[in-house]
């Protein structure tokens, strides 16, 4: 990534002595105060992961703080965990409370009007849509062809876990929903495109805050630039 700095970190949880990998990134141009975005890959991605390293390029080329961590049983946390992320996958979701606090209490010389932002695919999305959800101190969500039910999955999760991952059970309807961007392909073949409809029905969303493209698949190819200036602007209007 040409002209950009990278900032490596550690983000510490609360058990197990495990330490978060992540970097931060930003250019010579970045403001000194300016919002942090955090960007949320998908399963098995990490921050190298190419579909996650080019929307990091472009939010830090953009003007922002740019914070990508490696979940737990991902990138190079991994080596800290192990590799079964299914075992571990009620605290990959609720991590992102934890990594919200760190750029609050390690980051406040640095954020600006405490501006946080979540950017995130596939699974990442679904953290957003859940555990991101609730957390009020994020200002503004995007969330790209995210899983409305964990029931689908080829992994048979228990109950009490799905309803802990999944967003049919932490949406509803509300004004501030507003600050929500969706995003999904109508070809996607890991996620149906039937996930789309729910999760806006439910939220309530009309059509400027629910982007649907007929191609793409998952990784919204010849849509990523789009999708990325889409999501500028609906930033800028915070």
């Amino acid at each position: 990534m040409e002209d950009i700095i990278i900032e490596n970190i550690d983000i510490p949880v609360n058990s197990g002595n495990i330490n978060l990998k992540g970097s931060i990134y930003y250019t010579l141009d970045t403001p000194s105060k300016a919002p942090f975005i955090v960007i949320l890959g998908g399963l098995r991605d990490h921050r190298e992961t190419p579909f996650v390293k080019s929307y990091i390029e472009k939010f830090a080329k953009a003007g922002c703080y740019v914070l990508s961590y490696d979940y737990r049983a991902h990138g190079e946390t991994k080596k800290q965990t192990g590799s079964i992320w299914y075992k571990m996958v009620l605290q990959i979701f609720s991590d992102i409370h934890l990594v919200i606090d760190w750029i609050i209490k390690k980051q406040y010389n640095r954020l600006l009007e405490e501006k946080i932002f979540l950017f995130g695919r596939s699974m990442g999305g679904a953290i957003i849509l859940t555990h991101g959800y609730t957390d009020h101190r994020v200002k503004r969500s995007i969330a790209l062809c995210t899983r409305y039910d964990y029931h689908t999955t080829t992994v048979k999760f228990q109950e009490d876990i799905i309803k802990k991952i999944s967003p049919k059970y932490f949406l509803k309807k509300d004004p501030l929903n507003k600050r929500i961007l969706i995003a999904h392909c109508k070809d996607d073949q890991r996620i149906p495109f039937e996930n789309f409809f729910q999760i806006k029905k439910q939220l309530g969303l009309n059509d400027e805050n629910a982007l649907e493209f007929d191609t793409g698949g998952h990784s919204f190819k010849g849509h990523r630039e789009e999708i990325f200036k889409y999501s500028l602007e609906f930033l800028k209007k915070l």
